[in-house]
């Protein structure tokens, strides 16, 4: 039998260059923003800085009363223009992709500061490559996860609290990554931080909100296994480390009286983040 050498087609090939599969974690920290932060699906956020939210969001000069989260949503499919042009300085293509140029001016135009640390948390990703494959170079290369990812949370979500939760995150999640694909300098380490992962969600985060995790987190997974088969493995660590901790969850909450564990300890340490819901929602944006 030989072997099937069948290109791609145009649309195929376009979601194949541009990564839009990573789409999955982004849309999800996009509707996180506006489950923590609904009033920005509906106005600006940055009102409140004054003459200094035309840096944050300069299009509200064009549009006013544009929302802060629509423009997240659009920027986490415009931004995707930096995989190409990635491909293109490591050689990997030969031309300079121009859409790719242009999606990440769109980006820079709608949220400038928010893509600025987007693309500094991508090139974090890459610290590794130019410095050396060591433990620490490796959690610097996760933690520019927490940025690319989970900008849109700290800088349209203005949820500055969950930064060490997110921390957290990247380094555990990055981290199996980095077993699964052989690209680790320590697996030891690199297993430590994975856990700390799950041990530090109980401080943050009341039951509901980590079983909501672990039912989005395993399905999510799940689809990355299907898509590439050499995830099975994570996706197989992830479903059994989730179970253990909804179960340790279900056991210690009413001795804390529900958690998270920093709200009992340190009363209004986290702010509250869950607002009234109104479904379906009402945009009044003009």
């Amino acid at each position: 039998m030989g072997e099937n050498t069948k290109e791609p087609g145009p649309i195929m090939k376009f979601i194949q260059d541009y990564r839009f599969k990573m789409l999955i974690p982004e849309l999800l920290v996009v509707f996180g923003v506006w489950y923590i932060l609904e009033e920005s699906l509906t106005s600006n956020v940055y009102t409140g800085f004054g003459p200094l939210m035309y840096i944050f969001q300069p299009i509200e000069l064009l549009i006013p009363g544009i929302p802060s989260g629509i423009l997240c949503f659009i920027t986490a499919f415009t931004l995707h223009g930096i995989y190409p042009l990635d491909n293109y300085h490591e050689g990997k293509i030969p031309e300079l992709p121009k859409a790719a140029v242009v999606m990440i001016a769109v980006s820079f135009v709608l949220l400038p500061v928010l893509v600025a640390f987007q693309m500094l948390g991508y090139y974090m990703t890459e610290a590794t490559e130019f410095f050396s494959r060591n433990p620490l170079w490796e959690r610097f290369e996760s933690f520019g996860d927490l940025f690319f990812y989970a900008g849109a949370m700290f800088f349209v979500g203005l949820a500055w609290w969950m930064f060490i939760p997110v921390f957290m995150l990247s380094q555990g999640i990055d981290g199996i990554h980095k077993i699964a694909h052989h690209e680790t300098s320590s697996e030891k380490v690199t297993w430590f931080f994975y856990f700390l992962f799950p041990v530090t969600l109980p401080f943050f985060f009341d039951p509901i909100e980590i079983f909501a995790m672990a039912a989005l987190s395993i399905p999510a997974f799940a689809f990355y296994s299907y898509i590439r088969p050499y995830y099975t493995y994570v996706t197989a660590v992830h479903t059994i480390t989730f179970a253990l901790l909804v179960t340790v969850v279900v056991f210690i909450s009413p001795l804390f009286n529900g958690l998270p564990f920093l709200e009992y300890w340190f009363p209004g340490f986290i702010p509250a983040h869950i607002p009234a819901r109104v479904f379906p929602p009402i945009i009044t944006w003009p």
